[in-house]
């Protein structure tokens, strides 16, 4: 079941999207900063279940859900982004609450130290992210995502896929590919959106805006470019190189693991010259074959969704409800 934690007015893509796999959702109203009204309808669909958070306003209301319901609760920790004082402060809490949890996955050892520093004792197992890697998109395909988002055929197309925010740095993408033969795709939004429309004025940058299927965007690009000055796994790099794209991300995260001997390029983060540099390599049709087909060989080997779900069955899941059962005596709390 997904339960998603959404402010009143607002939509619930999560669930929207869940449903749409044929998966039960529920959506809770979450109003306020701390959004106490949640705890409710929380604590009741907890109960003979397992909680699993992941952020850091759902783990505090999970941990409180958990204590009211007596279930066990884990949490995934995707990456800090830091982008405000604020955040900084919602990220350390997140840390912190951790060691009221059965346990914790972290997408990169990086952030799996930090989460120990925080909350010694509480088991931390690096589990990547994994995606359902189906076929790479064909010719017929590309050729109809370029005519779709009005590209020509032989246009060099560099895609960025994420949220426009400090801590992606979009911004040094549009520096590292002014004044070339380059077209942007920017697919998605957030609070840069504005200022990086203007700097991109007279330029052949396009902002999709949030998209749903990437797919398309993925299809149309020559390459994904990930500039961010901080990341866990994101799973942008992981769907391009199922689809056949190759990357250059910056050396942050588990990125320089996941990209590295020959299935990506890398960068210092947040370094328009060096991100120039290696866009301009990248025009190299035969070293992106190369990368691609090395790329596509490693994220069929060590992250599809299957492998991750085993990870978090056998290394979070089991041993949070033997906890439980052990202290109270009973097997009745099951995985669904």
């Amino acid at each position: 079941m997904v339960v998603s934690l959404v402010r009143p007015g607002r939509e619930d893509a999560l669930g929207s999207a869940a449903r749409q796999l044929g998966l039960e959702a529920v959506r809770v109203e979450a109003p306020g900063r701390l959004s106490l009204p949640a705890l409710r309808p929380l604590v009741q669909l907890a109960r003979g279940a397992l909680l699993h958070a992941h952020d850091y306003k759902s783990l505090v209301l999970a941990v409180l859900a958990a204590a009211v319901a007596r279930v066990p609760v884990v949490a995934t920790f995707h990456g800090d982004t830091g982008h405000s004082r604020s955040v900084l402060a919602y990220e350390l809490l997140a840390r912190r609450c951790a060691r009221w949890t059965s346990g914790v996955a972290a997408t990169s050892e990086e952030l799996a130290a930090r989460i120990r520093a925080c909350s010694s004792g509480v088991p931390v197992q690096v589990i990547p992210n994994g995606l359902r890697i189906g076929r790479r998109p064909g010719i017929a395909e590309r050729e109809a995502a370029r005519a779709q988002l009005g590209l020509s055929p032989d246009a060099q197309v560099v895609a960025f896929l994420g949220r426009l925010s400090a801590e992606k740095a979009p911004g040094v993408l549009l520096r590292a590919a002014r004044n070339t033969r380059t077209t942007v795709l920017f697919a998605g939004d957030g609070p840069l959106r504005s200022a990086l429309e203007r700097e991109a004025a007279g330029t052949s940058t396009r902002f999709l805006g949030f998209v749903p299927d990437v797919g398309p965007v993925l299809a149309a690009a020559d390459v994904l470019a990930l500039p961010s000055r901080t990341e866990g796994l994101p799973m942008a790099v992981l769907e391009a190189m199922a689809a056949g794209v190759p990357v250059v991300a910056s050396t942050v995260g588990s990125l320089p693991e996941v990209l590295g001997e020959g299935a990506g390029l890398l960068v210092p983060p947040a370094d328009a010259a060096a991100l120039r540099a290696a866009l301009e390599r990248l025009t190299d049709a035969d070293l992106r074959t190369s990368l691609a087909t090395a790329a596509r060989a490693r994220v069929e080997a060590r992250y599809g969704a299957e492998a991750m779900a085993r990870s978090y069955l056998e290394r979070l899941y089991q041993p949070a409800l033997e906890r439980v059962r052990g202290r109270m005596g009973t097997p009745a709390v099951q995985p669904r």
